[in-house]
């Protein structure tokens, strides 16, 4: 459960606890993981999670409830997990400690410690305005033949879609017992990408600086499903997965945007030259379509068209600055999320483990504003609203999903599942009729007419004009490019 920072209530037991064991949040995280993986559980909890706990804005879940009771020896009623009204009154006494709930993180301030997380900083401000024009300009690193357009995106042969792929026929493969990634961002070769922690070493992964120093508003390790292979068929694809984290992710991608950033964005802006300078980690990478290098974890990108007799239409997304640590401040499609289990109970990470059901979650977060699965809690329950009605529709024919491709962002060499979905106009209508202006992520993009609507038509001036525009994020463009290219075959099925 996510409080509202203005009515958040510190939790002043549990963050005694921590203090008169002489922990810090991190361990506290990995202790809770320890014990999770002890009972066969994959738990993914974060010093940023257990800061949260703290501060009172999100409730641990059942599950954490108990791993905090038995790791700190105590009854789960005696973690201070009922609401409290913060007063005057002292601090609870744990364990002999009175202190109270303040400035529970110390900055350090060392100058040069200072210095190098402002400069770092500053390149990661300068990277999420600048995402679009050096995605597209790291495209130009790789032969022309995996450019895929001018979208700032990058494939081999066969794995984008000569025709739209229905996504009933997309065959996905989980694999257990997948080697470990040979490249994990903590590396000599991106030790660069991370500012210092302390005067005598440097942050040790790039997810802890961006949880530290960037400080987003969304930040939580999550369970993913990695993939690690493509493989085109004669009418399908094959994509097989296995398992990592959000952060392992993270640590590799946005080390590689901040290194390319780095390189090419001065104090006069943006240097428009394709060049290899300073791209040591990318190098370490070697071929970026080695799906066995590194985890890349796939976001699914969908391109929604409410398909209608007036004509389709589309809708846009403007991802927020301040609150997404990944593809921030671009123009994205919706809805678009990391291909990720709901929960990280055992049966979820079976029952997620499909394309659509991913999606639909995304739809009734990023459309209809319903809180996020953040892993934490239970698992979606498909059979319950919305996601009950946006698979009847589905299984109805109603929406038609098709896959367009699988591509590279050149700028992170992140994954994205191209997806393109048609919804005809009056199911559209009743299953989004309260959408929302704003969600977690971003603000959904409005036309400039008098009665402002999410819509976009989809016309050949405005996809072109959009993907002419340099705002679009490389897996918009491939999502709008590839639906414009099979317009007639996506928009004519029935």
């Amino acid at each position: 459960m996510v409080a509202k920072a203005r009515d958040a209530h510190p939790n002043v037991t549990l963050y005694n606890l921590r203090d008169a064991a002489g922990e810090s949040q991190q361990d506290v995280a990995d202790a809770l993981n320890a014990l999770a993986a002890a009972r066969g559980i994959a738990a993914c909890v974060t010093a940023n999670q257990v800061s949260r706990w703290e501060r009172g804005t999100v409730r641990p879940q059942p599950l954490y409830r108990r791993l905090l009771a038995e790791h700190f020896g105590v009854s789960v009623e005696e973690l201070g997990l009922t609401r409290q009204r913060i007063s005057g009154q002292p601090s609870p006494v744990v364990s002999g400690s009175t202190l109270p709930l303040v400035s529970m993180e110390t900055p350090d301030q060392e100058p040069a410690v200072e210095r190098s997380r402002r400069e770092w900083l500053a390149t990661r401000t300068a990277l999420n305005r600048n995402r679009v024009s050096l995605a597209i300009t790291a495209s130009k690193l790789y032969p022309v033949e995996v450019r895929v357009g001018t979208t700032g995106l990058i494939a081999p042969s066969g794995w984008t879609c000569p025709e739209p792929v229905p996504l009933n026929s997309v065959r996905i493969v989980m694999v257990h017992g997948q080697p470990e990634p040979t490249v994990l961002g903590t590396e000599p070769d991106s030790a660069l990408t991370r500012p210092f922690a302390t005067p005598e070493r440097r942050y040790p992964r790039y997810s802890t600086a961006v949880r530290d120093v960037a400080r987003p508003r969304l930040l939580e390790n999550r369970l993913g499903y990695r993939l690690v292979s493509v493989e085109p068929t004669s009418t399908s694809v094959k994509l097989t997965f296995g398992t990592t984290t959000y952060f392992g992710a993270v640590d590799v991608a946005e080390a590689l945007a901040h290194e390319f950033a780095a390189a090419q964005l001065g104090d006069d802006g943006h240097r428009p030259v394709t060049t290899w300078r300073g791209a040591r980690f990318r190098r370490a990478i070697g071929n970026p379509f080695d799906l066995g290098r590194r985890a890349v974890l796939p976001s699914i990108d969908t391109l929604t068209i409410r398909n209608s007799t007036d004509g389709p239409s589309f809708v846009l997304h403007q991802r927020s600055t301040e609150d997404v640590a990944v593809a921030a401040g671009m123009l994205h499609v919706m809805p678009a999320g990391v291909f990720q289990p709901s929960s990280i109970e055992p049966d979820a990470q079976v029952a997620d483990f499909d394309l659509w059901r991913n999606m639909m979650r995304e739809f009734s977060e990023e459309f209809l504003g319903n809180p996020e699965h953040d892993g934490d809690g239970a698992p979606a329950r498909y059979d319950q609203e919305p996601l009950a009605s946006l698979d009847r529709a589905y299984r109805a024919g109603h929406i038609r999903v098709y896959l367009l491709g699988v591509a590279l962002d050149a700028l992170t060499l992140w994954g994205e599942l191209l997806t393109v979905a048609v919804i005809d106009a009056p199911v559209y209508d009743a299953l989004f009729g309260s959408m929302v202006n704003q969600n977690d992520e971003g603000t959904v993009v409005r036309t400039g007419q008098a009665r402002p609507t999410p819509q976009l038509p989809f016309t050949e001036q405005v996809v072109m004009d959009l993907l002419d525009g340099g705002r679009l994020a490389p897996a918009a463009a491939g999502c709008l490019e590839g639906a414009w290219r099979h317009r007639r075959k996506i928009l004519g099925a029935r």
